[in-house]
């Protein structure tokens, strides 16, 4: 009989809840799993970009299925990168990974999860925007780092989430992707912590509300980072990096060159501005 009602539990809310958190409510039923504890873990912050315009402009009818098939790839991904779901919020999601069953890689899983986010949401958005449906790009950031976890619904409500300094920092993350003019950002917390991350650098940012600066990396594949126009932003990039003047005159040969490039861009603009190095300021989230 227990095993039965067992089967029932995972049966009934795995559709709403992760697996994982299911797997360890029912093989714990004193709460025990998810009792609050502070460890390592890693999040990802995604959020579609024109969210707002796009409720006000579409006929609930045609929203309906749009936003539900949307989040539903989106959390599908994240399940089967075992990821834990925070919190839908209209578009936006956070996922948790390593709590509330301890995962030893999940910076690795985080990025891979995030760069299969990032294929699903641009597929999906071409396929809508050949139907004239202006459905934005979705942008996403991950970090890593300690946190408190554990269920913070008071006594009336389960809310499994995790409180703390880099949770907040992946969702700073996640926001920065639109002044930089990227989809995914990747913090060095997280890069480090993976066995084969590959990406490149693209600046200390020192995130609103901080005074140091956050290695951030735009996660790639091989044949990208072997490519001539990622080779040639590595090599202004340690210009830039060096406050060395070339680097000035080699951001602005690459900005001719592949003018479609954003962090190109980005770091193009700011040396004309005469800001200098790799340490990037950002006055707004």
């Amino acid at each position: 009989v227990v095993d039965k009602d067992k089967r029932f539990l995972r049966d009934s809310f795995s559709s709403y809840v992760s697996p994982n958190l299911v797997e360890a409510i029912v093989s714990d039923p004193e709460g025990r799993a998810v009792s609050a504890r502070r460890q390592d873990c890693s999040f990802i912050f995604t959020d579609l970009a024109g969210f707002t315009s796009l409720v006000e402009g579409t006929d609930p009818e045609l929203l309906h299925p749009i936003l539900n098939e949307y989040i539903d790839g989106m959390v599908a991904i994240a399940f089967n990168h075992g990821g834990t779901l925070d919190k839908v919020v209209g578009d936006a999601l956070t996922i948790i990974f390593s709590a509330p069953v301890e995962q030893p890689d999940h910076a690795q899983r985080a990025v891979d999860c995030a760069l299969e986010l990032d294929a699903w949401a641009r597929a999906y958005a071409a396929d809508l925007n050949a139907k004239g449906i202006a459905l934005g790009k979705t942008r996403v950031g991950v970090n890593t780092g300690p946190v408190v976890v554990g269920n913070f619904g008071g006594s009336n409500l389960f809310d499994y989430t995790a409180h703390g300094d880099a949770i907040n920092t992946a969702a700073r993350l996640e926001s920065v992707n639109k002044h930089l003019g990227t989809n995914l950002c990747i913090s060095g917390a997280t890069a480090q912590r993976c066995q084969n991350f590959i990406g490149r650098p693209v600046a200390k940012l020192v995130l609103k509300g901080k005074t140091e600066g956050t290695e951030t990396f735009e996660p790639l594949t091989e044949a990208e980072m072997e490519s001539p126009m990622v080779q040639g932003y590595l090599a202004a990039y340690h210009l830039m990096a060096a406050g060395a003047p070339e680097a000035s005159e080699a951001f602005a040969s690459l900005a001719a060159e592949f003018p479609g490039d954003p962090l190109i861009t980005f770091h193009h603009q700011r040396l004309l501005n005469d800001e200098t190095g790799d340490t990037v300021v950002m006055a707004e989230k």
